[in-house]
């Protein structure tokens, strides 16, 4: 037992003087000389204490030798291993300076930011704000980038006023003179050491206009729809290159949330000199925004790509929706049926969930405006393989239904009366004229189409929506399908849709998304740049041109900025055809 004490005391006063004896050729200059000692403390079992110096040294060694994957592996390391050490403000430090030596500034600044924020030792804070006043001064970080970095907040507010400083010169580069003076402003308020610096600026911007126009794009690139997000600002920027001299894109995140999108639409409208707001991708930011807008900008049209919520568009003139609204497709195949088809009772199929909600509330809406009527509503879950108790229900009320009718035609006092209920339900096909089923997806639309038969069901036509447009939905209803009508926002396998696919899989190295967000946002950076410059309202230049060629198919807006472009599309020999909304027939596209 003392053999093992002697044998702990020599080996612990053997890595003292080890380690003192690397930390002066630290200070000596002598890297290279302290390497292999630090690589040997590393490499044994962890503790705290001198080990956990030993670590930190190793790290910022290895940087100084050009060792820089051995360098971000043991920093990773040690914050996993001593969450609470007081060398952690060091050790990120070194990680910030790794991101930028491995050409990620701004995931360095980032981290330089942090360490800024919570560090209470003034040693790691100097160096933290030294590190990021030549990250802003060496020009490393984009408009975006600085602008993030602002609005997640700068807690020192000398940092804070370089980081504007720099926004600021990054603006007048961009000849954007309104955006460059207001941050001037912000950074002197900020840094008054920045004072004679800031002045002499300002006063080369001295009468200036407020420089290049800028288009807004307000797009979710953080949370739960940071993937539709990017491909929103994919599509726009992709069309990017043709703006030449016209406007400059300023990115923004909105976070999909209302209060958000608003809030950045103002710091916008403040900053800069914003002619045009794309977005926001979701309905309820982009009412939020419109309302707004068309109260304190009618003179900015708002172009939000996808928001499919009916009457965002009235809100104002300069409010325009490109995706089509559940009520205008709901209104579409209810006029076809009612008016083409001279069909006016109806059964509704509806989707559990907010789309399936949606379009039957705005179908029966559609229908009993014009007259119709629903006679049965039926709700199922997506995905089962099997609906025969839906359909069964759904007989149920029909059979109800008949039997009023045909008491009441005989003159029967009790007009619920029927003799052998069950063998009815058991034995006979019962008929709607209509049956309206809003799928959200193909697949699932082709294997409804296929069950009403097959449970004793039979329908003047099968109706749907834009979820049934997909090669599936033929390959499940098989021969069902035939007669079916839909309404599509868009019905287009041209060209356009080949040349906007090809160019952004070249450009990202991905195919654009099944939803069509790539392709609208592509298509309204395309309609404002088409009414740029211009010296009078750009709304009014939008509504004047009224329609414009997209990648889905023709954009045709309504006086109130709402896209009329809805498709209606039959299934005729297993294959889709376009129908007219006004009964004619029309060739196969």
């Amino acid at each position: 037992m003392r053999f093992i004490l002697l044998l702990l005391l020599l080996f612990s006063f053997g890595w003292t003087a080890s380690y003192n004896e690397i930390v002066k050729k630290i200070q000596a200059g002598d890297f290279a000389g302290a390497n292999s000692g630090l690589e040997t403390m590393v490499k044994s079992r962890w503790r705290t204490g001198e080990q956990e110096r030993a670590v930190v040294l190793y790290v910022e060694n290895s940087i100084r030798l050009g060792k820089l994957s051995d360098a971000r592996r043991y920093a990773t390391q040690f914050l996993d291993f001593f969450p609470k050490s007081r060398y952690r403000a060091r050790v990120e430090t070194s990680l910030a300076v790794l991101n930028i030596l491995e050409k990620d500034p701004y995931a360095g600044a980032e981290m330089l930011r942090r360490v800024l924020a919570y560090t209470k030792n003034p040693v790691a804070a100097a160096r933290a704000r030294d590190l990021l006043s030549q990250i802003f001064s060496a020009d490393l970080l984009s408009i975006n980038e600085l602008q993030n970095m602002l609005e997640k907040g700068i807690e020192e507010k000398q940092t804070r006023g370089l980081a504007q400083l720099a926004l600021g010169q990054r603006m007048q580069r961009e000849n954007r003179y309104k955006a460059a003076t207001y941050w001037y402003g912000e950074a002197k308020k900020n840094n008054p050491a920045l004072e004679e610096r800031v002045d002499k600026l300002r006063s080369a911007l001295e009468g200036r206009s407020a420089g290049h126009p800028v288009i807004l794009i307000l797009a979710p690139l953080s949370g739960p729809h940071a993937e539709l997000g990017n491909y929103m600002v994919q599509g726009a920027l992709l069309y990017s290159d043709n703006l030449k001299n016209k406007a400059r894109l300023q990115i923004m995140d909105d976070r999909a949330d209302p209060v958000t999108a608003l809030r950045k639409v103002k710091q916008a409208l403040i900053q800069d000199s914003v002619v045009a707001v794309i977005g926001p991708l979701l309905s309820a930011s982009a009412a939020t925004v419109a309302a707004w807008m068309s109260e304190r900008a009618p003179q900015i049209p708002l172009i939000t790509p996808t928001a499919t919520d009916d009457g965002i568009a009235e809100m104002g003139r300069n409010i325009f929706q490109l995706n089509v609204s559940s009520a205008r497709l709901a209104s579409a195949i209810a006029d076809y049926a009612m008016n083409c088809l001279q069909i006016n009772e109806f059964a509704i199929m509806s989707p559990f969930g907010d789309y399936g909600s949606l379009m039957s509330d705005e179908f029966q809406r559609a229908i009993e405006r014009r007259g119709g009527m629903i006679l049965a509503t039926q709700n199922y879950v997506e995905g089962l393989p099997d609906y025969q108790n839906e359909f069964k229900l759904l007989r149920d009320r029909k059979l109800t239904l008949d039997t009023r009718r045909m008491n009441m035609s005989r003159g029967n006092t009790n007009v619920s009366a029927i003799i052998r209920r069950d063998s009815w339900l058991r034995d006979s096909t019962l008929a709607f004229p209509a049956m309206f089923i809003p799928s959200t997806n193909p697949a699932d639309a082709g294997s409804m189409a296929s069950q009403v038969s097959f449970n004793k069901l039979r329908a003047g036509a099968l109706l749907g929506s834009s979820g049934w447009y997909g090669r599936e939905f033929l390959l499940n209803a098989k021969n069902q399908a035939e007669g079916s009508v839909f309404s599509v926002a868009f019905y287009n396998e041209g060209e356009n849709l080949k040349a906007f696919s090809e160019r952004f899989k070249s450009r990202w190295e991905k195919e654009p998304d099944k939803s069509r967000v790539a392709g609208l946002s592509y298509d309204a950076i395309r309609i404002i740049t088409a009414v740029l410059p211009n010296s009078g309202s750009l709304p009014a230049a939008i509504l004047q041109k009224k329609e414009f060629d997209g990648v889905y198919g023709k954009i045709i807006f309504s006086r109130n900025g709402a896209n009329e472009s809805v498709g209606l599309i039959a299934v005729e020999q297993g294959k889709f055809t376009e129908k007219s909304p006004s009964c004619e027939e029309t060739p196969a596209q």
